[in-house]
């Protein structure tokens, strides 16, 4: 965040337009060596990574013994997965007490996942950093925070704290941690509170945002981000924010414009683009899904840090590709992700074969694929559930209706009623209307918000409790006997 600030800071914008005019002319002039890394850094940022090699030679070429350039290449290394060249570089910086080398060593334990051993050799170098002791301990908070080793960042705060408890990045970064460690009802006060003395800080809205999102509430979420937007119009987090927070509420038409305005910004977000996709497939439009998802894949396959989400790429190729009738090429899909996924995960993708299976008819080889499924499924009762989603939506209602009532038997009474709704789904789509008005009068009090979810495009600005009335007058023609509104 801060880092983003900075970017956007007359200073450095000043700096980037210099040398940006002088490339454009031919010719490269001449920085300090700080300075054409943090060029370099911000082009990284964007994902443009011909452009920071260029500034990162440039600062090499004039400044050969200088740390900053290493500690790049070192950092770009590691980026796309290059733990031993990283080491390398780092390892022939003549500078070894500088604590961007002490830094980058740290954070390259943690790739190599030994996090616990960074902190510790963070600890062993704190002696001798007694005179910058608070950028140091804010230092080492923000490598843990950027890692997402949140109790470990929690603990560097802690020390942070201590030494010097007026810190004034103490506030947002102790909420920022809550947010990591799941704590959002924990972290909204304190967002709130630091937004009371500085409403101007587009970061701490953009945080709001996140934790109203968390907390499922999205008119909220929404407002923060505005605020951040009104701020800053080109926030590309706040525009983030907007896209998460529409998509939570199944309002796929506003958040495929968030999330295609954010890509505009952060073209190579891979998150983004599968969350784009996911809006797509939602709304149906399939054909915009795939050329984003060859695009996602790419960029999966050149890190390696992404390459685990290959197999969720691969799956939502085969969806679309089965909802355009293209089967051959949706197995072909899914055999792929089936082959690249952990063992543990490879149940989900016989899940999506098996659908696909349906898609086109073949319910035996479905029935073989969703056995297979089952029997792999570390929640076989939830994984039943799903099942009978798949069938239903694949207009088998009569063996979906069976397997609900598999479920409902499996869970209990009581705990496994959240099945209502669906079953009144189910008998709706049967044109069995008798049985449809019986399961959707219990179906509210059962699951609300899937009631809602499953008939609220049928029954629009209507609250879900009044569905059966407004269902049996479509039924009956008048509402029933003991409607209110009789």
């Amino acid at each position: 965040m801060e880092e983003n600030k900075y970017y956007q800071s007359r200073h450095f914008l000043r700096l980037l337009h210099r040398y940006e005019k002088a490339i454009a002319e031919g010719r490269v002039p001449y920085f300090e060596a700080d300075e054409l890394t943090d060029i370099a850094e911000y082009y990284m940022t964007g994902k443009q990574d011909a452009k920071a090699n260029q500034a990162i030679k440039a600062a090499i070429d004039m400044h050969p013994d200088s740390v900053d350039p290493q500690i790049f290449l070192a950092r770009q290394k590691m980026f796309y997965g290059h733990l031993d060249e990283a080491r390398a570089i780092i390892d022939t910086i003549t500078e070894q007490d500088d604590c961007e080398v002490i830094y980058i060593r740290a954070e390259l334990l943690i790739k190599e996942e030994h996090a616990d051993e960074a902190s510790d050799f963070l600890l062993e170098q704190m002696e001798m950093m007694q005179d910058c002791l608070d950028t140091f301990l804010y230092d080492c908070t923000s490598i843990f925070m950027d890692y997402d080793e949140w109790e470990l960042a929690k603990q560097w705060m802690e020390r942070l704290q201590d030494a010097y408890p007026t810190h004034p990045q103490l506030p947002i970064m102790e909420a920022e941690i809550l947010m990591g460690l799941d704590a959002y009802e924990d972290a909204l006060p304190m967002l709130q509170e630091i937004l009371e003395n500085e409403p101007y800080n587009s970061g701490a809205w953009n945080l709001l945002s996140e934790t109203y999102i968390a907390l499922e509430k999205i008119p909220e979420a929404l407002e923060a981000a505005d605020y951040s937007l009104a701020i800053n119009p080109q926030d590309s987090d706040a525009m983030l924010m907007k896209g998460n927070a529409y998509m939570h509420d199944e309002q796929m038409v506003e958040a495929i414009d968030c999330y295609t305005r954010y890509l505009e910004a952060q073209p190579d977000d891979l998150s983004v683009q599968i969350s784009l996709c996911l809006c797509y497939s939602y709304e149906e439009r399939y054909k915009e899904v795939l050329p984003l998802l060859e695009k996602a894949e790419q960029y999966a396959q050149k890190l390696p840090d992404r390459k685990a989400e290959l197999p969720q790429i691969y799956q939502m190729r085969a969806l679309a590709l089965s909802r355009m009738n293209r089967n051959a090429e949706a197995l072909k899909a899914i055999d792929h992700a089936i082959k690249l996924s952990d063992d543990t995960q490879v149940w989900r993708y016989k899940m999506t074969k098996a659908d696909v299976y349906l898609q086109t008819g073949k319910t035996r080889e479905a029935e073989n694929c969703f056995a297979d499924a089952l029997k792999r499924s570390p929640e076989p009762g939830e994984t039943l559930f799903d099942i009978a989603l798949l069938y239903s939506n694949a207009g088998y209602n009569d063996c979906a209706i069976e397997l609900l009532n598999d479920v409902w038997t499996l869970f209990g009474t009581e705990e496994g009623k959240f099945v209502v709704p669906y079953l009144a789904n189910c008998y709706l789509h049967m044109n069995d209307m008798e049985n449809f008005l019986l399961y959707l009068m219990l179906a509210p009090s059962c699951d609300r918000e899937a009631t809602r979810a499953l008939f609220r495009d049928r029954y629009p600005d209507i609250a879900p409790e009044d569905y059966y009335a407004y269902a049996y007058k479509e039924v009956h023609g008048i509402f029933p006997p003991t409607d209110k509104t009789t």
